[in-house]
């Protein structure tokens, strides 16, 4: 009786481990089954960089849409316009309500210029100003040259007018080239002039410099020079002479331009050539 319980008792445990083993077996099968499509499918959603175009436009990698660009995706809303309504047809693609530059009509007017300056025609085609603070700048740097720039174009003219005159009076040497032309780089003839000139020029426009650095402006408001109390008093005038102004000032800044390129492909100077166009049958 004893040796069948024996029995009984060894065939239990066998079938028991028997059990575990088989239970264990497929326990671990399942795991690692599921780990490996856990890994699979991980690799599957892991984007792809292909920066050598090695990916062909029909693998299975771009059908899936894996490849991912390395820039990140700029969403830029861009308006629609139409200057030349060349989409009659299309009339709600367009927008209407943008707001177009007065200078350039077929662009739309920068962000940045919003019609706060005096003479601003939203004339920035190169997106120099694109902040606050540069454009401030760009302000400030078309005020200077502007207004020396009409300075010049006064002096240009006056010095072909009245250099010989006060030469002969002082008995010294004309500073003017061939043609009655002032000094310039294209027509030569800067190395007569006295190097106190240069110096003193050049020591008044650091001070000027220096000081307009060292100013609280923040470049908004010009600051106003009015001896003669002629700047009026009311908000729409002011605003139409500062526009005038500004006007007169980048007319100066091309016609220094001109004066340059002018007597340099005439060898005739500004006033001589003035003089033949105003009174062409003494010529």
């Amino acid at each position: 009786q004893r040796s069948r319980m024996n029995i009984t008792m060894f065939l239990v445990l066998a079938a028991l481990l028997t059990s575990v083993k088989g239970f264990s077996s497929v326990s671990l099968k399942q795991q690692y089954e599921i780990s490996s499509l856990g890994m699979a499918s991980s690799i599957n959603e892991r984007p792809l960089y292909d920066p050598l175009n090695l990916y062909g436009a029909n693998s299975k990698e771009r059908k899936e849409f894996r490849i991912r660009s390395l820039e990140p995706e700029l969403k830029v809303n861009k308006p629609v316009l139409d200057p030349m309504n060349l989409y009659p047809n299309k009339v709600d693609e367009v927008d209407k309500n943008v707001d177009m530059s007065d200078a350039l009509p077929f662009m739309p007017r920068p962000t940045s210029l919003k019609r706060e300056l005096a003479g601003d025609v939203g004339f920035d085609p190169f997106n120099f100003a694109d902040t606050e603070e540069k454009l401030i700048w760009q302000r400030k740097a078309e005020l200077k040259h502007a207004r020396v720039a009409m300075l010049a174009v006064a002096g240009w003219m006056l010095s072909e007018l009245f250099d010989k005159p006060l030469a002969s009076m002082f008995n010294l040497d004309s500073l003017l080239s061939v043609g009655d032309r002032a000094p310039s780089l294209l027509n030569g003839g800067l190395d007569k002039v006295n190097p106190l000139f240069w110096l003193v020029v050049l020591s008044t426009a650091g001070l000027v410099e220096i000081r307009t650095l060292s100013s609280d402006n923040d470049g908004k408001e010009e600051s106003l020079w009015d001896p003669l109390g002629l700047y009026p008093r009311s908000d729409s005038e002011r605003k139409q002479i500062e526009a005038d102004e500004i006007n007169s000032r980048r007319l100066a800044m091309l016609a220094f331009v001109g004066f340059g390129a002018q007597e340099f492909m005439t060898n005739t100077g500004i006033v001589n050539n003035l003089m033949k166009y105003l009174l062409p049958h003494q010529s």
